[in-house]
């Protein structure tokens, strides 16, 4: 129930179409986010999305979780997260507590704006071939998809991208076939491009 929840509340989404769990209709999602607005946190916990006898992330999810830090919001609904998130400027205490499907949950009811503006409460500055985090800095991804995987549509995207001064956070790519030499084939060409043109990313 809260997997199917969770993708009519996205964004239309191949993947979620793929996977048969995508809303059908604009209508369709709205009521999924209204639905998943009142939803108490406590059931992503209750409900895990995969069975945590399936899975070794749920587990570790499951039995890493604080429930300490989680019981600030622990009374709160996806929505009143929401809120609270935006109302409040000390969040990085409750951050053990929060789940990747609270995150993803709570995602799904805000803006941009609202993202942006919850994102700039916490400061965390990481270093490798570039620098993130900083104040006032915003970093994007790059994701040059392409609907058959070729890798000179997939490069032509980077540098489309680049051009526009997108992907100083990361470049990524979500391949179009499960074929495992397929994949390696990509990141191979992304690794080259990367480095052929010292690209700090």
């Amino acid at each position: 129930m809260v997997k199917t929840l969770l993708a009519h509340a996205s964004p239309l989404r191949s993947g979620d179409v793929l996977a048969g769990l995508a809303a059908t209709s604009q209508e369709q999602r709205v009521r999924a986010r209204m639905t998943l607005a009142d939803l108490p946190l406590k059931a992503l916990l209750d409900e895990p999305l995969i069975p945590y006898e399936d899975d070794e992330v749920t587990r570790l999810i499951c039995d890493s979780h604080d429930a300490h830090a989680f019981a600030p919001i622990a009374h709160l609904t996806v929505g009143g997260f929401r809120d609270w998130l935006l109302a409040t400027n000390d969040i990085a205490h409750i951050a053990p507590g929060v789940t990747p499907e609270m995150a993803s949950a709570v995602s799904k009811l805000m803006r941009v704006q609202d993202l942006i503006l919850v994102a700039s409460k916490i400061q965390v500055v990481t270093h490798f071939r570039s620098t993130l985090g900083l104040p006032n800095t915003l970093s994007t991804r790059l994701q040059p998809n392409h609907p058959t995987d070729d890798l000179r549509g997939i490069a032509a995207s980077i540098l489309d991208g680049l051009s526009l001064e997108s992907g100083d956070a990361c470049i990524g790519v979500n391949p179009a076939s499960d074929s495992v030499s397929n994949v390696f084939d990509i990141l191979r060409m992304i690794d080259d491009l990367r480095q052929r043109l010292n690209i700090p990313t």
